[in-house]
């Protein structure tokens, strides 16, 4: 009966509301001039570590990866201290406020958000012209009920997708992926993050890992099937059809990184459909900001 209660409407809005009044009272400590937040745009002196619970189950079972390793994961600067945003949450935001606003001028742009992080999706549902839809299996706070290896959307009908740390917790990923290939329009493109170990290019899956134990120590999270490898999660998404990009420091900048609080190893991974007639041509193409600016060409295309 209180599981019910716990994913209630009322509940999950009451439980945010009293997230923010806590972080509120809290954030005058935090307030500075060093680093900027890019989805509150509040001025700090320093972001809030990631929880201690994290860190003493980690220690507890044993996680194998240390919290250095992991890309784009700044433990000690997890979070926002006025409006919770993560370290992706924030690196998505900058590349989304490169790109949206002159691709939703003239309206008619879809953006699914699947399982959205509240600050995050505050921010984009504010776009002009944008038609913004939120979607989760679970959640009693989004539009749409949306299973991810079986979406009910029509074949390519969104323009722009995110899809942030969902793919560990399902058990065919692969099917996730084709079903994103499947709704995402021609020329359309996708936020796409998962949980990385710098340095490791094979996935670690193994489906006799069942308890919360075994996977906090392999996988980092008791509701986690999997730990991904950089190359391995490069091409599951290119067999589902993807071209995918793959945008770090040498994209956004080292300024933008620590002024954002992201740690210089983070990389975003846009995902993009070709145009009918198979050139490589996408929407981003459209935006005023281009996918790779001219002076970081050479670098992104080296990490494709």
């Amino acid at each position: 009966m209180f599981a019910s209660i716990r994913n209630s409407l009322p509940y999950v809005r009451f439980k945010s509301a009293k997230k923010r009044i806590q972080r509120a009272i809290k954030l005058p400590r935090y307030l500075g001039s060093e680093y900027q937040c890019p989805i509150c745009q509040v001025g700090l002196r320093a972001f809030k570590p990631i929880w201690r619970s994290y860190k003493r189950k980690t220690e507890q079972f044993g996680y194998v990866h240390r919290h250095a390793e992991l890309e784009t994961f700044n433990t000690e600067a997890f979070s926002c201290p006025k409006c919770d945003a993560s370290d992706r949450d924030r690196l998505m935001a900058i590349f989304l406020d490169g790109v949206l606003p002159s691709m939703t001028r003239s309206g008619g742009v879809r953006l699914t958000d699947f399982a959205p992080s509240d600050p995050l999706s505050r921010k984009i549902s504010r776009t002009p012209s944008l038609e913004y839809r939120t979607a989760d299996l679970y959640r009693n706070d989004v539009q749409d009920r949306i299973d991810l290896t079986d979406i009910s959307y029509p074949d390519e009908s969104t323009d722009i997708f995110i899809c942030s740390h969902m793919f560990e917790h399902i058990p065919d990923d692969r099917k996730a992926m084709r079903e994103l290939y499947r709704i995402l329009k021609p020329g359309g493109f996708g936020l796409v993050l998962v949980p990385l170990a710098v340095g490791v290019d094979e996935t670690h899956e193994d489906p006799t890992i069942v308890s919360d134990e075994l996977r906090w120590k392999y996988f980092g999270m008791g509701d986690h099937v999997r730990h991904y490898g950089r190359r391995d999660f490069v091409e599951r998404l290119t067999a589902a059809g993807f071209i995918v990009d793959q945008l770090g420091i040498e994209y956004f900048g080292a300024e933008t990184f620590r002024r954002a609080g992201i740690a210089a190893n983070s990389v975003l991974y846009i995902v993009r459909k070709e145009e009918v007639g198979g050139g490589a041509t996408s929407s981003l193409q459209h935006a005023e900001a281009p996918l790779v600016p001219s002076d970081a060409a050479d670098a992104a295309a080296r990490t494709r």
